[in-house]
């Protein structure tokens, strides 16, 4: 036994263990069999690459299953039994394979320490194992080993600026891995985890096997693993599963009638939608951002451009001119007699589609707007440092001049309408959070798919004297840095201090006010 010698196998083992069905579907997904028929996983001879290496793919020699679990996913509400679906993995894995290594990771190793490592002893100890006796924690080194020489080792996943590519990790093999709360950990992080699971895999598992849980959220695990940025229901890379959880997937009853009593007593519906029924539509507001006005369950509705959309009205496409994360687009149509400002849709120019660029993405918009028989004119509008020239172009030629003149003469009818210059940020920002609130009576509504817009409400930080706080990140594959917020609401800025001018002039006048209701000034083309 080397090292451990002096730890023994225990005489008995009491497991008591009796999942939910969805427990139990997750479960299976984790195991080293097949989870469609039980049947052996083996590797299969592919092909062979360019460079002549041979190429294997996982499969089920009993029912020839080629999508074996990989990289798997148990969402949703909170108290669902996830974390407890994956601490029970571990650790009876650990007892079922000698010499294998565990990993546990959270985005702190004192988040760690206070949940699930707390969560993973409890269960030795309930099982019947004794430490000092069976297993040995090293809270130094933050493992804990068994008789048989599995490990079970902590790891802190939280992005440091310094290595950003989490050479930290090193030439680290494990077996296996458990992600909990993979929400506050970002995708290169599980990506370059999930690349370190190689030590004693073929022997054990046959393939790579990484479990992440989480609680609802807008980040990218569910673009990932559950709805793409349309809402539609995500297409899952092969190797990768989803199992949704809601409290009531819980099999311990006692537990699950006092936690629901408990987030039943939750006055925000938005943080109850999600805790409880495991929505991941719904979003919760940020007092900390600086759109803290925003409320989800106020603002985001379902189904809107379908329910209000008008091709005979007036359409207002805003434009920002950033390239990176993507170039970006609002459409909104404004109702002046229900002063209501309807946010219809987003419009992304992504650079892996070659649309991160003006002209590209102006001939996206001719061709979606054709083809929704729009006819009742465009108006052109956005960040008015658009109309700079670039040194790319001719004299005369500016970002909107390409718009104009690829939207074109005809039925579109575009219209260039433009603040003079950007509206001070500071005073721009508290005026959409007053209309946020009702200010002069105006109301905005979101529609629910118009995601990139939504996490820039909820996560768009502010800085001591109140301006965006628009830090920069690093893409790791392109190494390009790019500010990952604010495209989207800049947008909405400009939207609203140029359609709403009268309350805009209100407001920065010093009359804040929101009670005060005037009437408004119905643009040209505008009144419906």
């Amino acid at each position: 036994m080397g090292k451990n010698r002096k730890l023994k196998a225990p005489d008995q083992l009491h497991i008591d263990f009796c999942p939910s069905p969805k427990q139990y579907e997750l479960w299976k997904l984790l195991q080293p069999e097949c989870p469609l028929c039980g049947g052996a996983i083996r590797q299969q001879l592919i092909g062979y690459d360019i460079n002549h290496n041979p190429q294997y793919k996982p499969f089920c020699y009993q029912c020839n299953n080629m999508n074996v679990p990989q990289l798997v996913l148990g969402g949703g509400a909170a108290g669902g039994g996830k974390s407890y679906i994956g601490s029970v993995w571990i650790v009876s894995s650990c007892l079922r394979f000698e010499n294998i290594r565990a990993v546990v990771g959270r985005k702190t190793l004192k988040s760690l320490k206070e949940s699930t490592w707390n969560t993973i002893r409890m269960i030795i100890k309930k099982w019947g194992l004794v430490e000092d006796v069976h297993y040995r924690v090293n809270n130094i080194e933050g493992t804990l080993t068994f008789w048989n020489d599995s490990v079970i080792i902590m790891k802190e996943l939280a992005d440091i600026p310094s290595d950003p590519n989490f050479e930290r990790f090193g030439s680290s093999e494990y077996t296996i891995g458990f992600i909990d709360e993979v929400s506050e950990i970002s995708q290169r992080a599980v990506e370059v985890l999930f690349s370190r699971l190689r030590w004693r895999t073929h022997e054990t598992f046959m393939v790579s096997k990484l479990l992440l849980t989480t609680n609802p959220t807008t980040n990218w695990v569910r673009s990932r693993f559950v709805q793409d940025d349309n809402g539609d229901k995500a297409i899952l890379r092969e190797g990768e599963f989803y199992v949704p959880f809601s409290v009531f997937d819980n099999p311990d009853i006692a537990f699950r009638q006092t936690y629901e009593a408990a987030l039943n007593k939750i006055s925000d519906q938005a943080t109850k939608e999600r805790l409880l029924y495991g929505n991941w539509d719904f979003v919760e507001s940020n007092d900390m951002a600086v759109y803290n006005k925003f409320d989800g369950v106020k603002h985001l509705i379902a189904g809107l451009k379908e329910r209000v959309y008008d091709p005979t009205k007036p359409l207002i496409t805003v434009w920002d001119f950033n390239v990176a994360p993507q170039m970006s687009v609002l459409l909104a149509q404004i109702d002046y007699e229900k002063k209501k400002v309807y946010i219809l849709e987003e419009v992304l120019g992504k650079p892996q589609d070659k649309e991160n660029n003006t002209p590209a993405l102006a001939r996206r918009m001719q061709q979606k707007l054709y083809r929704e028989k729009h006819i009742g004119g465009v108006d052109v509008t956005g960040d008015p440092s658009g109309l700079q020239r670039s040194t790319a172009t001719e004299d005369g030629i500016n970002n909107y001049t390409v718009i104009l003149d690829t939207l074109g003469k005809g039925v579109l009818r575009p219209k260039l309408k433009l603040l003079k210059k950007q509206p001070p940020q500071v005073i721009r920002c508290g005026f959409v959070n007053e209309v946020f609130t009702g200010y002069n009576g105006w109301m905005v509504e979101i529609d629910l798919k118009c995601r990139k817009l939504t996490e820039d409400m909820i996560y768009q930080q502010k800085n001591e004297d109140g301006t965006k706080a628009k830090h920069k990140v690093t893409d790791a594959k392109t190494g390009m840095k790019f500010e990952k917020y604010g495209h989207l609401s800049d947008c909405l800025d400009y939207l609203l201090c140029y359609y709403l001018r009268d309350s805009w002039y209100k407001y920065k006048s010093g009359d804040n006010n929101s009670s005060v209701v005037t009437t408004a000034v119905i643009q040209e083309g505008f009144n419906y």
